[in-house]
Parts: structure tokens; sequence; C-alpha cells
């Protein structure tokens, strides 16, 4: 198998061969992966990317070697690597920023590099049973089940319990069980999705819901950032907006980043970048996912806007081993809601994103959806048709205008 290898070059090539390249395994169409690319050439770095997604060899990406490969294997992409290194690319660092390739990147550039990212907590994040049975005697972990593919029931008849593929991401495969009609559905189903042979089952965690953002330099961690969600909660579990947290009672944040740090101990983790998905309850913070890389989305956008940190970019700081700079260089509120359709049919139009864009206080509007595409109500983060951004001097100014102008984007279907 041959990879088709595209070079677009915009930099000087005296900056090229001054500063390196960095490779990128993996990447979205948009979002905190994309954000990444962006942030390699600022730092004055030419950017690599592998993937097998053929929309990039449709899509114009300015100033990024892109690198076209049938099966994104672990072999097949070390012997990429060697080839890039034998043609003389001065590579300094390999990274991802997305599922499931995250740990692959850091255990490969350890390799080459010499870099010391936590490769295996890494790995060991982006399997949520074995982040489960690992984390299973900290009080922030919740109840759990693991059940092969097929069983008719639980071992207990408490609901409402939540079903999960154990290597899921972007709430895919994700379901609310309230009873044993609705366990049988969610069984049915991930039957026909789920690679291996479990599901894993956890306890239903009542309580606001938190994406936390973190950096962990030299085993100490770092809290950039806390994200509010506010969440549709119905057989599925959908993200339709996120508040950037600007001040949190000093309580809870004491626990918080005490559960943080107890978390990221227990699993070893001593240097790179995750974020976990965290529920306040009753009993204090519930682990509910730990992922192996910044939020994907807005979220690396909503961090600057709102610090003035561009963290994929301070992440890349760490793969190069040099110190990240994460001091807030501001704070503002900032409110971002995402657009989602309850309609099926096909997108005929689009209007109102221009006027949306001119709404005051408005940083960002992102609509993501093509002319002639199957309109969807969403079952997962990726059918979320695209999100407007707000900065306010408080929340609740932010929420109102990213709210108003979100009412300003119509979408006109077709029904089936």
């Amino acid at each position: 198998m041959n990879p088709h290898t595209i070079e677009r070059r915009g930099l000087s090539s005296r900056k090229d061969e001054a500063m390196g390249a960095i490779v990128f395994i993996g990447s979205s169409m948009s979002g905190s992966s994309m954000d990444a690319l962006a942030a390699a050439r600022r730092l004055g770095y030419t950017a690599i990317l592998v993937t097998d997604r053929k929309a990039f060899l449709r899509r114009r990406l300015v100033d990024v070697q892109l690198i076209y490969l049938e099966l994104m294997e672990e072999g097949i992409i070390r012997k990429q690597l060697i080839q890039l290194l034998q043609s003389g690319q001065n590579i300094k660092a390999i990274i991802s920023f997305v599922d499931p390739y995250v740990s692959m990147a850091a255990r490969l550039c350890n390799e080459f590099y010499g870099s010391v990212i936590s490769s295996e907590a890494l790995r060991l994040m982006e399997d949520k049973v074995a982040t489960r049975i690992a984390l299973k005697n900290l009080s922030a972990s919740c109840d759990f089940e693991i059940i092969p593919l097929g069983e008719s029931k639980l071992s207990t008849t408490k609901y409402p319990v939540i079903m999960k593929n154990p290597v899921s991401n972007g709430s895919k495969d994700v379901y609310l069980i309230q009873d044993e009609e609705q366990f049988e559905i969610a069984v049915k189903r991930l039957t026909k999705r789920v690679a291996g042979e479990y599901v894993l089952i956890e306890d239903f965690i009542d309580g606001p819901q938190y994406i936390i953002e973190v950096v962990v330099v030299d085993a100490i961690p770092i809290i950039v950032a806390v994200i509010q969600q506010e969440i549709s909660q119905d057989y599925t579990f959908i993200v339709t907006a996120y508040d950037v947290v600007t001040e949190m009672d000093e309580t809870h944040y004491r626990d918080l980043w005490e559960t943080v740090t107890g978390i990221l101990r227990e699993i070893g983790f001593q240097h790179g970048a995750c974020h976990f998905e965290m529920r306040l309850s009753k009993s204090g913070w519930k682990l509910i996912e730990l992922n192996p890389r910044i939020s994907g989305g807005a979220m690396n956008r909503m961090i600057e806007e709102a610090f003035g940190i561009n963290l994929v970019m301070e992440t890349i700081k760490i793969y190069l081993g040099e110190e990240p700079d994460l001091i807030r260089k501001k704070k503002k509120s900032i409110h971002t809601s995402y657009i989602t359709l309850n309609g099926t049919g096909i997108l005929l139009d689009i209007d109102g994103v221009e006027q949306a864009a001119l709404y005051p206080g408005i940083v960002d509007v992102q609509v993501k959806s093509s002319i002639g595409a199957i309109m969807l109500p969403p079952l997962s983060m990726g059918h979320r048709n695209g999100y407007v951004m707000a900065i306010g001097e408080a929340m609740e100014e932010a929420k109102e205008r990213a709210e108003n102008a979100a009412r300003l984007i119509k979408f006109y279907i077709e029904p089936f």
C-alpha cells in the first residue's frame, strides 16, 4: 500500500529549516484538532497531518503537508515517520488531538524523541472500562458493572443507569436507561456497533456537569479551565451549551482540585494534557468520563476568548519539551450555544448566519451543515449543526447574546 503525500506550503523554506515540523496523527474537520494545526504554524513549525479521511483530499489546507493513509495502524504510521525522517524532514514532535490516536502519538513521540508524555495513562483513558477498574476504589468513582453483549438483564434492578460503549467518544453510544425495556433496546443497538464483547453500565449521577481541562507538568496538575455544560438529557446525552466558569465557590474548587489530583495520581499521569467530565453531586465530585486530550469542538476557542490561553498551543509545547504558558491574561464570560434540530429531511438552505455574526458580543459563528445534507435529530455530539459563541461582562449577558444570535439562523428542510 502506497500512501499519498500532498504538500501544501506557504511558509518560507528558511523558517521550516530553522524550526522543523510537527506530525499530527488524525484530525477532525473543525474544532480543537484543526486549531492545533494553526497553532503549530503560529509557533513556526510545518504542520504534517497524517489522516485516513478522504475529505481532507478535497479540502485545501493552507501551509499543511497532508499524508493520506488507507489504514491508520501504528506499524504503518511508524514506517511513514521513518520515511519522512529519511527524506530530510526535521520532525520535532508527534501528537494527536483526536481519539483513538492520542496514546499512540504520545508513545511514538516518546520513542522517537525521548519525550516523557504519560502514554500508558493516556492509553488507559481511551478505554472506559479500564478507567473505571483503575479508579474503582476512589470516592469520585461510581458503581459500575461490565456485562457481556447480549446479556438480557442487570445483576441489579436499580434504575436509572447509564449504558456505554467502552471505547466511544463524543457521547456516541451512551444511553440513559430508565427500565428493562430501554435496557433491551440499548443492548440491541450496541450489539451492532461495539467492536468488543462487553458494554459498561454505570450508576446515574445527578447534579450539574462540568468539563475540567487539565495540564500536568512534572506530576503537578494545573486546572486550566472549568466549563459548565447544559445537557439535553433524554435517551442520549447531547451538550447544547457551555459556560466558561470564571468564579467558583472556594470549597467546591478545592475539593475539585483534590479529586482531580487523586485521580491522576491513581493512574500515574505525570506529563501531558487531558480533560475530565464530572458532576457535582450531593456527595461531592463524581467522575463521568476521563479523556486523553482537550475537549473538541469550540473548547480551545472558548478558553482563549475567556482567559487568553491557547490550550492546544500550550499542549504542543509540552510535546516539544517546552514549558507551557498557562497564566491567565484576562477573564471574560463566554457562552456557546450549539444548534440542533428536531426535524428530519434534506437541507435546502441556511439563512441568518451573517446577521448572527454581526450581533453585539458575538465572537464566533460556525455552521457545519451543507446544502443537500440529510438532517436528523442529534444522537451524538457530532450531530450538532454549529454554534454561536458570545462574550459578556457577566455570564447572563453572554448567554443572552448567544441565544438571541442563534435564533437568527434558520435551516430550511424538505421533510422525507
